[in-house]
């Protein structure tokens, strides 16, 4: 990577955007921050102080009319991404957009020609791929089911050929969380959408990119298409994915847990912190570090992160007011995808997640609302997966 410095701005300064967005643009090395942008225009002043920034505003104009400003951050409620995305393309700026890019397929496709038509590389901020933990998960998958190699005691059958869906691989994904995780913005159609196009969009790309090139082909959705759902998407090479989402979890076990089968091993990765692998004889244990990470000499791995996220809310009354003055945050890949963004327009690569994942993904989030409504499978066509644009 060159040492090129892109001038940015952040428009959204809310609490994501104070966790993630801030810290990681305001001290990367590549990153000159310029401008930052709220409606609330207090609110932006505060945040412009907090973290060193020169210019705030409460009209996102000033940032799309500033020349030096070469990369926009979209942090903002779901529905105006899109006139944000089509001003700043069309002012020849390069856009990361928060998750979801687009709350229905038609805005999604009017961000598509608007960043082609600007000539623009915009990137999605679905982090979960650019995790360590999927990466490595994903590098482990690819190298057994490439040469499948078996621990000497495994039973593997050998009198037969294996059948057919004894080859297809499948995830699975546990979240369990806390339904106060999800303020009314979120919850609110004309703002959020509900958790399957504001959450679950993040597990869907998962899918399509940890299972690439192979491409989704049926959707079966069940639950409630606001909060606590399930999902199954299906793959052309017979892989699965099967989502299961509550809201009626707890914080005091990780939130995330992902499960591969396939050619007779077993990837897990619990909460981006610690990988296991089961079946071949290279398998063993990988942790990863926290992002964010107050106690390092309690170690790695999850039961330690279990520990120190207890240590860390014990005695309050409030575990969010500790969030915000002393976070405890698993490494979701948002730095790495800043990197790669970067990187990207540097040297002029593709996207780490373009505008076709984006879309991809709100297809996907509203295809499986549409399945919940209609209690039914719902075939995914190959024009929809792979549009003409």
């Amino acid at each position: 990577m060159s040492k090129t410095v892109l001038t940015a701005a952040q428009i959204g300064c809310g609490k994501f955007a104070h966790h993630q967005d801030l810290p990681n643009l305001s001290t990367h090395e590549q990153i000159n921050l310029k401008w930052v942008c709220d409606i609330n225009l207090a609110n932006a002043e505060k945040t412009a102080k907090e973290f060193n920034v020169p210019n705030f505003t409460d009209n996102f104009m000033d940032i799309v009319n500033d020349p030096e400003v070469a990369l926009i951050k979209i942090a903002t409620s779901h529905e105006v991404h899109l006139p944000i995305v089509e001003a700043a393309a069309a002012a020849g700026k390069h856009i990361f957009c928060e998750k979801p890019m687009a709350m229905t397929d038609d805005e999604a496709f009017k961000i598509i020609r608007a960043v082609r038509k600007g000539g623009v590389k915009l990137c999605v901020d679905l982090n979960r791929r650019m995790s360590p933990a999927m990466q490595a998960l994903r590098k482990k998958y690819l190298e057994h089911t490439a040469n499948p190699k078996h621990n000497p005691w495994q039973y593997v059958e050998t009198v037969r050929e294996p059948l057919a869906e004894e080859k297809f691989p499948h995830m699975s994904i546990r979240i369990q969380d806390e339904s106060s995780s999800y303020g009314l913005v979120h919850l609110n159609p004309l703002t959020g959408g509900g958790v399957i196009i504001g959450e679950s969009v993040h597990w869907l790309d998962l899918a399509c990119w940890f299972f690439a090139p192979a491409l989704p082909c049926e959707i079966t959705a069940w639950g409630s298409s606001r909060l606590s759902h399930g999902i199954n998407l299906k793959f052309t090479n017979g892989a699965s994915m099967t989502l299961d989402f509550s809201c009626a979890g707890t914080f005091d076990y990780p939130k995330e847990q992902f499960e591969v089968t396939g050619e007779a091993a077993f990837f897990r990765s619990l909460h981006f912190v610690e990988n296991c692998y089961y079946g071949m004889p290279d398998a063993g244990k990988e942790t990863f570090a926290l992002q964010s990470d107050p106690y390092p000499e309690m170690g790695d791995g999850h039961d330690a992160f279990i520990a120190k996220y207890m240590k860390n809310v014990s005695g309050s009354s409030n575990a969010k007011e500790i969030e915000q003055s002393c976070p405890i945050i698993v490494d979701k890949g948002h730095k790495a995808m800043l990197n790669a963004f970067i990187d990207a327009i540097i040297n002029d690569k593709p996207s780490p997640c373009d505008e076709l994942a984006g879309y991809r993904s709100t297809l996907l989030a509203q295809k499986a609302i549409e399945s919940i409504r209609l209690k039914q499978t719902l075939p995914l066509q190959l024009e929809d997966i792979c549009p003409c644009l």
